[in-house]
């Protein structure tokens, strides 16, 4: 469930993320969980199934023909009572991006943290100077609400494209069209691509403590 809606883990032909599925509305328009198509008949893959899941259940048509994100399905995945069918490993949470981004939309808003327009001021005040920011130790649920806010500073403030970058707790904004300081804009850029995935990790104290600014060292009054 999410919010009030309740999803179905799914996996597509190709790539190996776990997708989301709506329930359709009507049901009886959409599609099932799984059919006997999924099951290698030879190997009794339906008899381990139906002992494990209720089959008739999962085989009825109450699901969309598309995951959130817009792809076509195969076969639900399976999750504690095993895998299904030619599903062979089951899953137990989605981790396409873009299934997750709209599943966020499902759930009531956070309220907006006190500290959110004070935090978002001190990272225009530190693009205005180098071009380059960071905000360290933010909560999960007020990334979105910052990174709305710098977004909206900036364009009002600076009148100036930026881009966010998020790792782990960590938010990164570099603001764009630095014209004669192209040589902080490159530093700043090369500062967010060394702790993107694949690069090496954010160490413990960098240099250049004027670009990060502590989430939980600021809040109104």
């Amino acid at each position: 469930m999410a919010g009030t809606s309740q999803l179905l883990l799914a996996v597509v032909s190709g790539g190996k993320a776990v997708h989301l599925v709506r329930r359709n509305n009507p049901a009886e328009a959409g599609r099932g969980a799984l059919s006997d198509a999924h099951f290698y008949q030879a190997d009794g893959d339906r008899d381990l199934v139906e002992r494990r899941y209720d089959l008739a259940a999962l085989e009825e048509p109450g699901w969309e023909q598309t995951t959130m994100c817009g792809r076509a399905w195969l076969v639900m995945a399976g999750g504690d009572d095993g895998p299904v069918g030619r599903s062979r490993k089951p899953a137990f949470a989605p981790t396409c991006r873009r299934c997750l981004a709209l599943m966020d939309r499902l759930f009531p808003a956070p309220a907006v943290d006190e500290r959110v327009p004070v935090v978002a001021q001190l990272v225009v005040d530190l693009l205005r100077q180098h071009g380059y920011a960071e905000v360290r130790r933010v909560p999960g649920d007020q990334l979105s609400g910052l990174r709305k806010a710098i977004q909206l500073m900036i364009k009002q403030q600076l009148g100036q494209p930026c881009r966010t970058f998020v790792h782990d707790d960590v938010l990164m904004v570099v603001r764009e069209s630095l014209g004669d300081r192209e040589a902080e804009q490159q530093a700043a850029v090369e500062a967010v691509e060394a702790v993107l995935p694949g690069r090496e990790q954010l160490p413990a104290a960098r240099p250049g403590p004027e670009w990060a600014v502590s989430w939980s060292a600021w809040k109104r009054g």
